[in-house]
């Protein structure tokens, strides 16, 4: 710690006008990169170290958390390595780990976001359980509002001082509870910046199971760079994780009304099927993505023909297969109709739709927006494609 002893300390004007600044500064931080070495001391328990990536950008308006972010994390030891991500943006969370993607949104699970149980024992929102989610400048400038304002901590105030061999600014507090010490803590702050440089915590001080947790922040140089975030990014970002590892269908539902994202895939004669951003299609298409593992594959297929060919129209058909194994494909549809498209490798087109199971189908219309889908086969998918596609502009 900064000071062997930690002393007990009055309120006083001085403190408390320094560390509301601190609070100010970190609240109104708009754009935030940094890296931290996160090391977690154990006594009972060997020690880990992670290496984590913050990005965070400032959404005042956002009653949920006051920021959207990105913590990235990786571990590697002689026994582990592993790797991880936590997302959140306008009431939607992501995170990735142990080769899960989970996700959660706030239009459809609301309850999910809420804390659960009072006082210290509650358990808060999924959007608030990330893992580090406590290094971001925002969620500090949160627990030093605790650490000033709760009857169970004390706390000093260091208006200049040196920590980590730099300049600082820096906050020291104690959390006891029934005569205990639960927690001691230290956040140090550049002195001209007031941006987060170290932080360390001591768990259950003096006690068998007692954990120390030390952060040391480094930033990159010249400006950093904050867009606002979507899927779309995330997906750019962790292209491999949501082809493997992505389980709810929530994207895919929600796409009516966008436009198709554009794609160039191969067909199974070696030639190349492309869509670019903008571009209308020759008549309503419908884009069915589909494994041709699946069990309901060939009943897929004959069900969307027979739909298409009861419509009072000519609609165009896209067979987009997760597979690149073209004997299986041809096994299915051995050759293309009128009007219908063989193409292969669509995992790609399957991720940026946010399609998580097969088959989906895309009813588009002429202009590439997108009218309606439907997910999962159904014995009755003929009719059901007879009523989506009708509706569709001719």
């Amino acid at each position: 710690m900064l000071i062997a002893v930690l002393f007990t300390y009055p309120l006083c004007g001085v403190s408390a006008q320094g560390i509301s600044d601190i609070i100010d500064r970190l609240q109104s931080v708009d754009c935030y990169q940094a890296e931290v070495d996160y090391q977690v001391l154990m006594s009972l328990q060997d020690d880990v170290r992670y290496t984590v990536g913050l990005t965070s950008k400032a959404v005042p308006s956002d009653t949920l958390i006051p920021c959207e972010y990105i913590i990235d994390w990786r571990v590697d030891s002689d026994n582990s390595s592993a790797h991880g991500f936590s997302a959140y943006f306008g009431g939607n969370a992501y995170a990735f780990r142990g080769e899960r993607l989970v996700e959660y949104h706030f239009d459809r699970e609301p309850q999910q976001f809420k804390n659960r149980g009072m006082g210290a024992a509650s358990i808060p929102g999924v959007h608030r359980q990330a893992l580090f989610i406590s290094l971001l400048p925002q969620l500090i400038a949160e627990d030093l509002k605790t650490i000033t304002t709760s009857p169970d901590y004390t706390y000093k105030f260091h208006s200049d001082t040196i920590v980590e061999g730099r300049r600082s600014k820096a906050v020291e507090a104690v959390m006891t509870m029934g005569g205990e010490v639960y927690r001691e803590a230290l956040y140090a702050f550049d002195y001209e910046t007031m941006l987060p440089i170290f932080s360390e915590f001591e768990n259950n001080p003096g006690a068998l199971a007692e954990q120390t947790i030390t952060g040391k922040y480094t930033y990159p140089e010249g400006a950093p760079s904050c867009a606002s975030l979507s899927e779309e990014n995330l997906r750019e970002l962790y292209p491999e994780i949501f082809d493997k590892y992505r389980e709810s269908n929530y994207a895919i539902e929600n796409l009516p009304g966008q436009r198709i994202p554009a794609f160039a895939l191969p067909t199974t004669t070696a030639e190349r099927y492309a869509h670019h951003a903008g571009d209308s299609f020759r008549t309503p298409t419908l884009i069915v993505l589909i494994d041709p593992k699946s069990t309901f594959a060939e009943k897929t297929v004959e069900s969307v023909r027979q739909g298409v060919a009861s419509l009072p129209y000519n609609a165009d058909i896209i067979w987009a297969f997760v597979s690149n194994n073209t004997d299986e494909i041809e096994a299915i549809i051995p050759r293309p109709e009128v009007g219908e498209h063989l193409l292969q490798s669509a995992k790609s087109l399957a991720r940026d739709c946010g399609a998580a199971s097969f088959p989906v189908i895309i009813f588009v219309e002429k202009d590439g927006t997108v009218k309606d889908v439907m997910v999962g086969f159904n014995n009755d998918m003929s009719n059901i494609v007879i009523e989506k596609a009708l509706p569709m502009n001719r």
